[in-house]
Parts: structure tokens; C-alpha cells; sequence
């Protein structure tokens, strides 16, 4: 081999090695941290929340509204399969159910709601133009359906989120993943 050719091949070899040890990043889903920062929640403990205060736990957040017929009451139950399954690693674990029903949802009704599932699902709301924020951040939409109606529906995304103690998402999880699934992400992020 000529010594051309050495050089090429390990000038190849650095960059392949240097890609695949930067792939994460590479790939790296969104940093949250200017959205738990700017955007302000309430829940029932607080008028003003930040999720930033959440840093250092890894946070599942879910998207939804407390009329859901279903895929919210699954999604909380698989949540907190979730966390009964962690054991203690849990309390390193914040659960967060974002409601996107900014007309009907207010912070008492939202406690009551995600408190039903697990006491350590935190629920929170805010004001239209949050809600909008957070949405646009996670780079999901909802929609309020037919809101002239008492009883109407709210499209909202269905994923569950992981994100680590750094506030960058790590995993987006469709709906319907069991609990054993959801475990076995977050378990790796420790």
C-alpha cells in the first residue's frame, strides 16, 4: 500500500469513527430547553410553571384534554404502569399531561383527572397562546372541533415523549406502546 493510500484510508476510518460517535447528536432530536423556559403553566398547585424546574428528571410528557374518551385514559394508565414498573428509579421520573383544552380545562379539573391515575402525573394548562408555543416547540398541532358544541372533541397528538435530564427529547413513542416498552426507554436514559 502507498502511503497515499494509508493517509486516505485513515482520514475515511477517522471520519466514519467520528460520525457514528456523533450520530446522537448527529440525529439529535429538539433541545426543549427554551421551551421550558418560555412557556408558563398552571396547575393547581402554582399559577406559573416552568417545566425547566423539571430538570434533572427525565419527563414523559403526553398531549391531551380530560374529556378524552380514549386514547388519553389509555396513554395515563400505560403512564402509570409505567412508573408502578420503575419502582424506585420513579422518583427520578416526572410525568407531565399537557391539556391542549385551554377552554374546558382548568387546573382543579386537571389535577382531579390525572391524580385519578397516578398521583405523580402532574396535569397542566395554560392560555391559548401557550398552548400554541408548546405545540409549535414539539412541533405537534391540536385542534379544538366543533368548540361551539358543550361537547366537542380535540384532536391532539398521541405520542408520549421522553425527554432527559438535559430537557432534550430522546424518544417520541406512539400510542398503545405497553408499559414494558416505555420502561425498557426510560431505563436507559439512568
Amino acid at each position: 500500500m502507498k502511503q497515499t493510500d494509508n493517509k486516505y484510508l485513515i482520514s475515511t476510518l477517522a471520519f466514519i469513527l467520528f460520525f457514528f460517535i456523533n450520530i446522537e447528536r448527529a440525529i439529535a432530536m429538539p433541545d426543549m430547553n427554551p421551551a421550558f423556559n418560555e412557556v408558563v403553566f398552571k396547575s393547581s398547585m402554582k399559577d406559573k410553571i416552568k417545566l425547566s424546574q423539571y430538570k434533572g428528571k427525565i419527563i414523559l410528557v403526553f398531549f391531551g384534554y380530560t374529556h378524552c374518551p380514549d386514547v388519553c385514559p389509555l396513554t395515563l394508565m400505560d403512564i402509570k404502569k409505567t412508573l408502578d414498573g420503575l419502582g424506585e428509579k420513579a422518583g427520578h421520573v416526572q410525568p407531565i399531561f399537557i391539556s391542549v383544552d385551554y377552554k374546558r380545562d382548568n387546573p382543579e379539573t386537571l389535577d382531579q383527572y390525572t391524580k385519578f391515575f397516578d398521583k405523580r402525573i402532574l396535569g397542566i394548562t395554560a392560555d391559548k397562546n401557550n398552548i400554541d408555543k408548546i405545540n409549535k416547540f414539539f412541533r405537534t398541532t391540536y385542534a379544538l372541533l366543533d368548540h361551539t358544541s358543550k361537547d366537542y372533541l380535540v384532536e391532539h397528538s398521541s405520542n408520549l415523549y421522553i425527554i432527559d435530564q438535559d430537557l432534550y427529547v430522546k424518544k417520541i413513542l406512539p400510542s398503545g406502546l405497553p408499559s414494558s416498552e416505555i420502561i425498557k426507554v426510560i431505563q436507559t436514559l439512568f
